[in-house]
């Protein structure tokens, strides 16, 4: 290998003579040094070819000479292969982290050695041997200098390490999906000061798009925010099936100093795509009108982002699973177990602070007829779309179900009976009005509706709030029908 420069470090001089040899034997140009602050300043004074180093040696170990070898702009791409006396423990992780090319047992014999050597400047070219003069005018930093610059490498390390740790505890103290993007996001904007947050999540099917502003917003920033999130997407090709794409917003209170950004200068200034294989399964995007400094290197942001991402997909995964576990899979409604839990918790909370809830108890009108003149898919068709019909007659607060079969059942939340009856009469007219899917002829349908109302001053049991309601539902039922009943 005639015209290769080695450097090699060892405070062994039995083992720096034998590699000496063996290296100058196999055609290298051999230099040594004795420490890793000796091999810093030879390093330094003339770049080697490659760097074979000890990893335990007095005044600076091989890890310590390696990270600033790494973190050096002139010596970074140089190979560093570093010898261990240990077989199994922590020096091959350390080295590792600390970009070692190789790690090899100070045991093996010259041919492996040789061996590693030749891999790790495979396709290389010597690197041009400086004039002597030259190299005597080179300026070699002094052993404080580099004892500086190694603490300060640490420093930046040991900083890395808090980042990641402080987002890590995020994702194993907090369960819930919107604590979990509200803390990642008051974390980065500690350190990448950004005026929002979009993160683009998608397992294959579903997509949804979750924005966080750091302060409250106007419109104009807000659509300008979707618009660029819905490219950025696109662009990197994020996987989705069509019509199952959901944007969810989260607005903070905060006030932001200087006032509204400027529009014509608000846009993604950094974007993170995160891949799995050759697939984008998501992005994160900071949004700024000032532009977004990074924490140091654009490495070191795009790690913290895609840690970041990681955190709150899992927060996201979870809640979709709890999603799945909690729905109904042919309408897309709470089902009945996980609506008993919600019954359960409406009503201890009405008991402590005392205010009425109500609960509908609703039910299809001759459904099984339809099954049985136009088959079960048209009978699902009908289930879906009683389903859509409540979910638009209630509000955000309110839980509608399917509670078995054609039955559907749905909790109001702070409404007395009187209210009640409004919803549930919309409900029924809705329905009434309804012109079903369906081959021809098209099905119109209608629905019985029985209420019960819990009152603050009744000892009632959710349990019995529910038998009221399936009481005034059979009420409903016996009195012809398509109505409403009370109990």
């Amino acid at each position: 290998m005639s015209g290769f420069h080695v450097l090699l470090v060892d405070d062994s001089p039995t083992a720096l003579g034998m590699l000496s040899y063996w290296l100058s034997a196999a055609g290298y140009e051999v230099e040594t040094a004795t420490d890793g602050l000796d091999a810093l300043k030879s390093g330094f004074r003339r770049v080697p070819d490659l760097v074979l180093m000890d990893i335990r040696m007095p005044r600076m170990d091989g890890i310590q000479a390696c990270r600033l070898f790494k973190a050096d702009h002139s010596t970074r791409d140089v190979p560093v292969i570093l010898l261990s006396s240990q077989e199994v423990g922590s020096e091959r992780i350390h080295a590792t982290r600390a970009g070692a090319d190789r790690f090899l047992l100070k045991d093996v014999g010259p041919d492996e050695i040789v061996r590693s050597l030749e891999e790790c400047i495979a396709g290389r070219s010597p690197r041009p041997s400086p004039p002597p003069g030259d190299r005597e005018e080179t300026p070699v930093p002094e052993d404080i200098e580099i004892l500086t610059r190694v603490n300060q490498i640490l420093e930046t390390k040991l900083f890395e390490a808090t980042l990641f740790n402080e987002i890590g505890r995020v994702g194993r103290e907090v369960d819930d999906f919107e604590t979990t993007i509200r803390e990642v996001d008051r974390i980065l904007s500690e350190i990448v000061p950004h005026d929002a947050m979009a993160a683009v999540f998608s397992d294959g099917l579903s997509l949804e798009t979750v924005i966080l502003y750091t302060y409250a917003p106007g419109e104009e920033i807000r659509r300008l925010t979707r618009e660029a999130t819905v490219r950025l997407h696109e662009e990197a090709q994020v996987p989705a099936a069509p019509g199952r794409t959901h944007v969810l917003e989260f607005l903070l209170d905060g006030k932001r100093q200087g006032g509204e950004p400027a529009a014509e200068r608000f846009r993604p200034w950094i974007v993170c795509p995160i891949r799995s294989g050759d697939v984008v399964k998501g992005l994160l995007a900071l949004f700024s009108d000032k532009g977004t400094a990074g924490v140091g290197e654009e490495r070191l942001t795009a790690v913290l982002l895609r840690h970041s991402f990681v955190v709150m997909e899992n927060a996201w995964l979870y809640r979709q699973i709890a999603r799945m576990s909690a729905t109904d899979g042919l309408t897309g409604l709470t089902n009945h177990l996980h609506f008993v839990e919600g019954l359960q918790k409406e009503h201890a909370r009405s008991s402590r602070y005392r205010h009425p809830y109500s609960v509908l108890m609703v039910d299809i009108d001759h459904f099984k007829k339809v099954n049985d003149v136009y088959g079960h898919p048209v009978g699902d068709i009908v289930l879906r779309e009683v389903s859509a019909i409540l979910s638009e007659q209630c509000r955000n607060t309110d839980l509608p179900a399917r509670y078995g079969g054609e039955e559907f059942i749905v909790l109001l939340p702070a409404t007395a009976i009187g209210e009640a009856r409004i919803v549930a009469e919309r409900i029924r007219q809705a329905v009434e009005r309804k012109m079903f899917a369906s081959p021809s002829p098209l099905v119109r349908m209608t629905v019985s509706i029985g209420i019960s109302a819990y009152d603050p001053e009744s000892p009632l049991g959710h349990r019995e709030i529910l038998k009221h309601a399936d009481e005034a539902l059979y009420s409903a039922k016996r009195e012809g029908r398509n109505r409403v009943c009370l109990r």
